[in-house]
């Protein structure tokens, strides 16, 4: 009954994103037609309208029956589909300069780098065909020569786009690095160019002429996707790669406020960060969006950053209080950093992790004092966090370091061997209170984890030479 349920929300979702952009698609191209075109005497709008509602239809059944991300990451559907609309409308007015001067693969370019190559490959080819269909449509108002005339060039300018696209699609997804990011996209354009320019010259164009606009068009869609794309994740809150690394600047506020204010939970997390990032890489997820969770996921500790042990120094509050409230102060952090990270915009799925990295687990030290000071039943619920268990292999990581550093800080000796058996001893308790029960993380995942973290403090704690002088 659930998945029925979920499956008719995430038809109504996808409906209403693509009526969107085939409403604003049409309007645009209405207004191309009507006031630019003079074609109000003709099919040609019409034709162009029910053309882009056949196609986004398509496009739609596709996305419900093969991208199931998409359709749980609601934010990302509506940016993507806003690129595609985006270069659909730009792509037509272009075309009345040239369709030499079309950015064809530029949805490629903004797409790759937000949600990847799939959804690059097949929305540049969509936004290439949509374009395409209403541009021939339109020349209909053309003489039965100067159809044919404009038909061949806009049949080489589909090839190259679709083409080009592909390449980028697979060259650029998921690359941080926006220098080869921009080499990348201009090799690809330029030989894209010199292509078009070929069966130009071929049916007797002036070669130069396509070649100057190509080349600009191939430069001009480069710049404006590093335009774009960080316009389209500000908007959107998208999480992409290059986001992460500006969520993980030390100059972001919400870190900046965290290295302020509770200086000792910022240099907590750097340390939690450190080994979630090696963690996430060593079972094959996204070690920039572990390292961002990691950074983020105590930021809640700023409503009270004096009730946690890093930050105190050789008071201790929770000595004056009763351990009901202590229990309620600390584990309150969770939702406070969810509340933090809404405030601050930082994405959901980040946000998402504050509340799932201590999950449901008891907080033992207010528990262990509430029961010495009565003599009736304690019950471990009253101490105990009220959160979520981790939904994701990044949440299960981000609990599993964040208890690992704290508990390993706290050893006299640490060494290989102590090592593995604490954060072994922790997993397993973790998978006995059912912490794993709603995480895709498996048996084998968790011993990667284990072994990866006791490698890396092993760095940490090294043998140091002792000089005579200490």
């Amino acid at each position: 009954m659930q998945d029925a349920s979920e499956k008719k929300f995430a038809a109504v979702r996808i409906g209403a994103v693509f009526l969107m952009a085939w409403l604003v698609m049409s309007v645009a191209i209405g207004l191309k037609n009507f006031l630019v075109l003079k074609l109000g005497g003709t099919m040609a709008y019409p034709g162009a309208v029910i053309c882009i509602a056949v196609l986004m239809l398509a496009l739609a059944v596709y996305f419900y029956n093969s991208r199931k991300y998409l359709l749980k990451h609601f934010n990302d559907l509506m940016a993507v589909t806003g690129v595609m609309v985006v270069s659909v409308i730009l792509n037509s007015y272009l075309s009345l300069i040239s369709v030499y001067f079309m950015p064809v693969a530029l949805t490629a370019f903004v797409v790759a780098p937000l949600t990847g190559r799939r959804d690059a490959f097949i929305l540049n080819v969509m936004s290439n065909v949509v374009t395409a269909s209403v541009l021939l449509i339109e020349a209909v108002k053309l003489p039965t020569d100067s159809v044919s005339e404009a038909v061949v060039p806009l049949i080489a300018m589909l090839i190259a786009g679709i083409g080009s696209g592909a390449v980028v699609s697979y060259l650029v997804a998921g690359d941080t690095r926006r220098l080869l990011y921009i080499g990348k996209g201009l090799v690809t354009g330029i030989v894209s160019s010199c292509l078009v320019t070929a069966l130009a010259a071929l049916r007797g164009d002036d070669a130069s002429w396509v070649m100057t606009y190509t080349v600009i068009c191939a430069i001009a869609q480069v710049l404006a996707a590093q335009l774009l794309q960080p316009v389209f994740e500000g908007i959107f809150n998208l999480i992409t790669n290059s986001r992460l690394l500006e969520l993980t600047d030390r100059s972001a506020p919400l870190m900046k406020r965290l290295s302020d204010e509770a200086p000792g939970t910022f240099n907590h997390a750097m340390a939690v960060a450190n080994f979630a990032e090696q963690c996430a890489a060593a079972i094959g997820e996204n070690p920039y969006m572990a390292r961002a969770c990691a950074y983020y996921h105590d930021v809640g500790k700023l409503v009270n950053p004096e009730y946690f042990k890093e930050n105190q120094s050789d008071y201790n509050p929770h000595d004056e209080i009763l351990p009901e409230v202590s229990a309620e102060i600390i584990r309150e952090h969770t939702d406070e950093g969810y509340k933090l990270c809404m405030k601050y915009r930082i994405p959901k799925e980040i946000a998402d992790v504050t509340v799932q990295h201590h999950g449901t687990l008891l907080i033992p030290m207010f528990y262990e004092k509430a029961k010495r000071l009565t003599d009736s039943t304690v019950d471990p619920e009253d101490y105990s966090y009220k959160g979520v268990t981790p939904r994701s292999k990044i949440a299960a990581i981000i609990m599993i370091c964040d208890s690992g550093e704290a508990a390993i800080r706290a050893m006299d000796k640490p060494d290989g061997a102590r090592v593995d058996a604490l954060i072994k001893s922790l997993i397993d308790s973790r998978i006995d209170a059912g912490q794993f029960d709603y995480c895709d993380i498996s048996l084998k995942d968790l011993t990667t984890i284990r072994q990866t973290i006791v490698a890396a403090y092993g760095g940490v704690f090294h043998q140091r030479i002792k000089y005579p002088n200490g």
